[in-house]
């Protein structure tokens, strides 16, 4: 649980947000490891045989993606003394990071290969969603940024750099060129981001506000 008090170095700890973020974190790594599902370029019918024949596990894998969201958000709202920026942003982008999960879920639900023409249009504007997030997590990767000393150096290094692997995968597919290594970074860079705030949290932190 959080430290009320500073310790003598008045660094303000919280376990209980590292823990969180662990939580986000195998969480999302369980549930996209566990199936890879068609891009952008499959054609509908392929995308309907497919959400058909494992509806049941997309499902359940989408209300991982839901939880995740859940955990973020919690997560998230207890950065706010590390920086009310911080917070508010990725709050945000739990919100953002439902649409992925609910552009799914449709598709499970619409997908039937004697008429797969919905699955196909639904599944082409997966990307979209994609983009909201990696948009979010571009302007989350930036408040971490902008905390400047108040934060340690090798955050706000990772926050910058997740920021730039995230605005430069927006930019590709804004221009349309292939997205390459990027589509890998981006992700990744946001996942360490999380990780190292988490670490951050339980080694413990100069809070935004002077203890009273």
């Amino acid at each position: 649980m959080c430290n009320p008090f500073p310790v003598a170095s008045e660094r303000f700890i919280d376990r209980t947000a590292g823990w969180l973020g662990v939580a986000f974190l195998v969480t999302l790594l369980a549930s996209e490891a566990a199936l890879s599902l068609p891009d952008e370029t499959a054609g509908g019918a392929a995308v309907a045989a497919f959400y058909q024949a494992h509806r049941p596990f997309i499902v359940v894998l989408q209300l991982a993606g839901l939880l995740g969201s859940g955990l973020l958000a919690v997560f998230a709202w207890r950065l706010r003394e590390l920086g009310r920026g911080v917070a508010v942003a990725g709050l945000v982008l739990s919100v953002a990071a439902l649409a992925p999960v609910v552009l799914t879920l449709a598709i499970a639900v619409v997908a039937d290969p004697r008429s797969p023409a919905r699955a196909g249009t639904l599944n082409q504007w997966e990307p979209r969603g994609d983009d909201l997030l990696f948009l979010c997590v571009t302007v989350f990767a930036v408040t971490v940024l902008a905390l400047g000393r108040r934060a340690p150096r090798w955050l706000t290094v990772l926050g910058g750099a997740a920021a730039v692997c995230c605005a430069l995968r927006l930019a590709s597919e804004a221009f349309g060129r292939d997205r390459g290594v990027l589509e890998t970074l981006a992700p990744v860079s946001f996942l360490v981001l999380v990780g190292a705030l988490a670490t951050v949290c339980f080694r413990g932190y100069r809070p935004a506000r002077p203890a009273r």
